[in-house]
């Protein structure tokens, strides 16, 4: 549990550019207008999967909904609160790994969260309006203009995924589990449930598939890809193959295993797969 002197610290230009897009967010927010519907519609393949996913029920969306924020808010916080404090500084007292893991954790919630909350000011109307104005009662945002407009991107599936790129590139380099399978599986947890999450924005009629997938290609570029770039590189430091996807060295020697996780797209389901190979 040592930062490796081949990992650069954070930036003094990483604190500017963090401190810029967490401002930006806030303009985002609370500054900028409420666009009104300027985008209604969808894609070919948001309608089919609208369709397949779409719950019939008002009770079901709603309960759909209410997971998606509480996985939300539990990857959100699961990065800083759980790996930086918890295990880091508190069970490992290691405070300077702590704090650098912390603030990379900010500066990729302060990039996807300007992203999200900016794109959201562009307008295009939720699924779910269009069955709005047949029963005001589908669902709470029936009525309110400014939350039916606010489709693009998935917010929720953006930053759920920016902390769960989080989890796996630091769980990638630094053992915070033991450097064992407990690291790869925390990695694999995340990714799940920040899947979970963009397929229930679907499934309550809150989003369009192209919202939810395009939020989740920002959030892994700015939870995995940028840490990786800026600070710990691609593959792990005792194994330096490059590697674009989150991978691990499980075990030490003859007896490690090589893990990667990869996504996984069948006939019949959409999921991540753990792939290990034996040197």
């Amino acid at each position: 549990m040592e930062w490796n002197r081949d990992w650069p610290s954070f930036r003094v230009s990483e604190a500017g550019a963090t401190l810029a897009f967490g401002l930006a967010a806030g303009a985002a927010a609370f500054l900028y207008p409420d666009p009104g519907p300027r985008w209604r519609g969808s894609l070919p393949f948001d309608e089919a999967s609208r369709n397949l996913l779409r719950l019939s029920s008002r009770s079901a969306r709603r309960d759909a909904a209410r997971a998606s924020d509480l996985i939300y808010y539990g990857l959100t916080l699961y990065p800083a609160v759980v790996d930086a404090g918890i295990v880091t500084l508190g069970i490992h007292r290691k405070p300077y790994v702590a704090l650098q893991v912390g603030l990379i954790d900010l500066e990729t919630f302060a990039l996807t969260g300007a992203i999200a909350l900016s794109a959201e000011k562009l307008g295009r109307v939720r699924p779910m309006a269009r069955e709005c104005a047949k029963d005001p009662d589908y669902d709470y945002k029936c009525g309110s203009e400014k939350r039916l407009d606010q489709s693009f991107l998935s917010g929720h599936t953006t930053i759920a995924f920016s902390s769960a790129g989080l989890i796996c590139v630091h769980h990638q380099h630094l053992p915070l589990y033991g450097g064992g399978v407990a690291d790869p599986i925390a990695c694999a947890a995340g990714m799940l449930a920040a899947s979970a999450a963009g397929v229930m924005r679907i499934m309550s009629d809150n989003h369009y598939t192209s919202d939810v997938v395009l939020g989740a290609a920002v959030g892994i570029t700015g939870g995995y890809v940028l840490p990786s770039l800026l600070h710990y590189g691609f593959g792990t430091s005792s194994h330096p193959t490059r590697s674009a996807l989150p991978s691990f060295e499980i075990g030490r020697g003859n007896d490690a295993v090589v893990a990667a996780l990869a996504p996984a797209v069948t006939a019949g389901y959409v999921g991540v797969a753990l792939l290990g190979v034996t040197p």
